[in-house]
């Protein structure tokens, strides 16, 4: 994950939610070995959030701010998006640049469209997200049909586990990787799955734990290089985090050669690369006012009027573009932007036992996947006055299950959704 001074000031807040549970000196998780040790123990992204919630707020700097890092990205898998970004808000420091793009210059395309008129052009294309940002997923979910039909082959993410099939149970599990445990994500993966994309890992093993982050983009990029050089036929869709898919030398932490620049040096060839993670400037207000401005509902690409260049954000040309993501309301438990596009619709549901049971986790599992399959949404209960939130579910049938904190199962049954509009197919 990218590294940043700010820990999240609802960790606190949840914190005052519950009485803390005291712990024994000897499993005191103050200091980094005793965390992690303590943190990997924990056998579900549900006992892990629960364990950061007890932890409260580290006194260690580097230790806090990853800790801040992960709850965040825990808020993201339970179902909390908005509170994810308040809880790390990327590159909120920072100031918008002053000449951000005007609609008298620019006008807005939808970014799949955009991408989807230049793949025939290139045999790589390259999208980023921010990993505790689940919006960023959007583009690549909406990407993966539209190029399967140009002949795109291969769905390389850079958090799949290396191993021959990430999904060798059928549908994503907690073996898959660590980010497609986010329901939007796996949601991703199924798609790819259907499309008939073979799943590629890329990231290199890294035993002794001391891989420089040279070596790591060096190493993914060769993974990736090899695979062309092996297939001449194959396409690649390769979805990564921030910065790796920059095209820019030493653009990341100590200088480094990003892994796109790499695998063009690597292969010759060209790549197109799509950066969804750089406009987080003032915690995202920059973009939302550049995204009401230019009446973004989808994700979106800028054109000039006049030659139709792409605008990107970056004044060192890292990226091919800069995507425009559509204003949230950041008031909202759980954003609109969740029924992906109208694949998906708001399910309220009867999360009642959860009442006096806090935190409570109410998952929503495909009925023909096992309990080991992450859920098709799920979404984390940390008031009784949040009963009322929805899941957000496709037409079909699932098996829902409300956990309380100490696992204990206070409800589970079976849920059909009816089809009350038709859900997008876009088969290739």
């Amino acid at each position: 994950m990218t590294s940043g001074k700010q820990f999240a000031c609802l960790f606190v807040l949840a914190l005052a939610a519950w009485p803390a549970i005291a712990q024994d000196a000897a499993d005191d998780p103050s200091s980094t070995e005793a965390f992690f040790k303590q943190f990997h123990a924990q056998k579900t992204v549900f006992n892990q959030f629960r364990f950061m919630l007890k932890v409260g707020t580290p006194q260690d700097e580097n230790l806090r701010s990853t800790v801040a890092q992960m709850l965040a990205t825990d808020y993201s898998f339970l179902g909390r998006p908005n509170d994810a970004v308040r809880s790390y808000p990327y590159r909120s420091d920072e100031e918008a640049p002053a000449d951000l793009p005007d609609p008298a210059d620019y006008k807005a395309m939808p970014a799949a469209e955009w991408v989807a008129s230049l793949a025939n052009d290139y045999r790589v294309i390259m999208v980023n997200e921010a990993h505790h940002v689940p919006q960023t997923r959007l583009l690549t979910l909406e990407l993966l049909a539209k190029l399967r039909r140009q002949g795109y082959t291969h769905f390389a993410a850079e958090t799949f586990a290396l191993m021959d099939n990430p999904i060798a149970a059928g549908y994503p599990t907690l073996n898959t990787g660590y980010y497609t445990r986010e329901p939007v994500f796996a949601e991703l993966v199924r798609e790819a799955k259907r499309l008939g994309y073979v799943l590629v890992p890329y990231e290199p093993n890294d035993d002794s734990g001391d891989q420089s982050q040279q070596q790591r983009e060096t190493g993914m990029a060769q993974i990736l290089a090899d695979l062309v050089k092996k297939q001449p036929a194959a396409k690649l869709l390769v979805h990564a985090g921030y910065g790796h898919i920059a095209k820019s030398a030493g653009t990341q932490p100590n200088s480094a050669d990003p892994m796109a620049r790499e695998f063009i040096r690597l292969t010759g060839l060209p790549v197109l690369s799509v950066d969804q993670t750089g406009l987080r400037w003032e915690n995202g207000q920059a973009a939302k006012r550049l995204a009401l401005a230019f009446g973004i509902t989808a994700p979106s690409v800028l054109l000039s009027h006049d030659d139709l260049h792409t605008w990107s954000e970056s004044s060192r040309k890292r990226y091919d573009a800069s995507v425009l993501l559509p204003a949230t309301d950041a008031s909202a438990l759980r954003p609109d932007w969740l029924t992906l596009g109208g694949r998906r619709q708001s399910v309220t549901l009867d999360l009642t036992p959860c009442i006096g049971h806090l935190p409570c986790l109410a998952e929503a599992r495909y009925a023909n996947e096992g309990d080991d399959a992450i859920p098709a949404d799920q979404f984390v209960l940390l008031a009784d006055g949040e009963t009322d939130t929805p899941l957000y579910l496709a037409p079909g049938q699932y098996r829902l299950r409300l956990t309380g904190p100490d696992d204990t199962v206070l409800a589970d049954r079976t849920l059909d959704v009816p089809a009350h509009r038709p859900s997008p197919s876009d088969t290739p």
